[in-house]
């Protein structure tokens, strides 16, 4: 996988979810320690790398790997 979120920084404001132009990120059903709705990385194959889910998360909750 190329998009790593940590859960436990996430807080789930989906700004992650409506920057991807791809849509590789949705909200998932899990929640965190801290009682959060975290998102999910889900069609990783269309991912593009563009990085825009890492530099708008506020919570610095992602993390976009380059090959």
């Amino acid at each position: 996988m190329m998009v790593y979120i940590n859960q436990n920084l996430c807080k789930g404001c989906g700004i992650c979810i409506s920057v991807c132009p791809k849509n590789v990120i949705i909200m998932s059903e899990e929640q965190n320690k801290k009682g959060y709705t975290v998102a999910k990385v889900e069609n990783i194959d269309f991912c593009i790398k563009c990085k825009l889910c890492e530099i708008s998360c506020p919570d610095l909750a992602i993390y976009v790997e380059k090959d």
